[in-house]
């Protein structure tokens, strides 16, 4: 065989390979994006709910009552009404980016984003649950805001309490999904493509 034909064999060979690993890389990295971006709408649709019913119960309940209990349901508003915006938003960035838009790298960082945002949100939780607390010890000594602080505190207290379980869940989810898929692409991927994984 002369060598041009042994240099266009081997070329074939490697275009081909190249071609075929492609293929079979892309849907899988199609799927990891997709994972995170359905995962992130079912965020922003659970947290969008639970705002809506709170804030709908919430209303209700301060109409129809008084003291603590009527604090407490207004706080609930209050907080519910943030929970409202802050999953609209999430909800409306996810709809604006296509999952094969991202490269590897792109969605890899993304997955890492999710779950910092995540850890971040479950530190603001506990936060949250303190100055609840915070509020109730307070009230012993404020007689005539009591059940204002009393009522607040304990909006602020549940409210804290609900996000805290629902930010270390998902955390939970996105890595246990989504670390082993991200090491999965990165080992299938191309000799020579350097990708730093910070995964925690």
């Amino acid at each position: 065989m002369n060598p041009f034909r042994r240099f266009m064999l081997a070329a074939g060979s490697v275009l081909l390979g190249t071609s075929t690993q492609a293929q079979q890389a892309s849907p899988t990295l199609r799927d990891f994006t997709e994972q995170r971006m359905q995962h992130q709408k079912v965020i922003g649709y659970t947290l969008g709910s639970y705002a809506l019913a709170n804030i709908a119960v919430g209303a209700i309940g301060a109409s129809q009552s008084s003291g603590e209990t009527k604090y407490f349901h207004r706080m609930n508003v209050y907080w519910n009404l943030v929970n409202l915006g802050i999953a609209g938003a999430g909800l409306l960035g996810a709809r604006r980016k296509g999952a094969g838009d991202e490269t590897l790298g792109q969605a890899i960082r993304q997955h890492e984003n999710m779950k910092q945002i995540l850890l971040l949100n479950a530190g603001l939780d506990v936060a949250y649950i303190v100055g609840g607390a915070y509020l109730l010890e307070r009230a012993k000594n404020r007689p005539e805001n009591r059940d204002q602080l009393r009522g607040f505190g304990k909006s602020v207290i549940g409210q804290g309490g609900f996000l805290l379980a629902f930010d270390v869940v998902n955390y939970f989810i996105f890595k246990k999904r989504g670390d082993r898929q991200a090491m999965q692409l990165v080992g299938a991927a191309p000799m020579g493509v350097g990708v730093v994984l910070p995964i925690k």
